[in-house]
C-alpha cells in the first residue's frame, strides 16, 4: 500500500475569455515522502467545471505517481464541488457530468476523503490558489494551453512509469 496523501486544489477562471488555470499540490505523509505539483491552462470558463477538473487533474497525477489503492485526503475550497464530490450528485450539464464522471472512476481506484477548505486559510492554499491564477494569467495572455507536471521520480522499487504522462492527463481530464 502506498503513503497516504494530502492534496490541495485550485482553479481559477476568465468566463468572457473562456480561459481557466488549475493547479494542484500533493504532500505525501511520510518522512521524506516528498510533493508533487502540477498547474494547467484549460479552455474553460465556468468556474465550478474548472474546480472539477483541477481534482481530477490531481487524482490523476496521484495515481500515476503513487499507484491505485492510495489514501487521498483532497481539499477544494469550492464547497459545492466538495458536495458532488461527496454525494455523487449530477446535473443536466454534460460537460460537468462527464468530469464528475471521471472523478469517480479515480475515486473508484484510490482512498479518496474530499474536504472543504476556505480559499488562502494554509499556506497550502495559498500556494494552489497563486498557481492557479498565473495558469490563468498565462492562458489570458496567448500562453499555449499545455500542462505543466512536476511528479516525484519513481524509487529504485517502482518500475519507471511509461511516456505519454501528459497524454493520458489530457485524456483523463477531457473524459476521454
Amino acid at each position: 500500500m502506498s503513503n497516504p496523501v494530502v492534496v490541495y486544489t485550485d482553479a481559477s477562471v476568465d468566463p468572457e475569455k473562456g480561459v481557466g488555470g488549475l493547479a494542484v499540490l500533493g504532500l505525501v505523509q511520510t518522512k521524506g515522502g516528498g510533493k508533487f505539483s502540477a498547474s494547467l491552462s484549460l479552455p474553460v470558463a465556468d468556474s465550478t467545471l474548472a474546480e472539477v477538473m483541477a481534482v481530477k487533474l490531481a487524482l490523476e497525477v496521484v495515481l500515476l505517481t503513487l499507484g491505485p489503492g492510495t489514501q487521498v485526503t483532497l481539499f477544494c475550497d469550492n464547497e459545492s464541488v466538495v458536495e458532488h464530490l461527496r454525494d455523487g450528485k449530477r446535473n443536466g450539464r454534460k460537460d460537468l457530468n462527464r468530469a464528475l464522471e471521471g472523478v469517480a472512476r479515480l475515486k473508484g481506484l484510490l482512498k479518496v476523503t474530499f474536504r472543504h477548505k476556505h480559499r488562502c486559510t494554509t499556506p497550502e492554499m495559498r500556494w494552489v490558489d497563486s498557481r492557479a491564477k498565473e495558469a490563468l494569467e498565462w492562458a489570458r495572455n496567448g500562453g499555449p494551453i499545455a500542462p505543466q507536471v512536476q511528479a516525484p521520480k519513481p524509487g529504485p522499487s517502482r518500475p519507471p512509469r511509461s511516456k505519454g504522462l501528459l497524454r493520458r492527463l489530457l485524456r483523463w481530464i477531457w473524459g476521454g
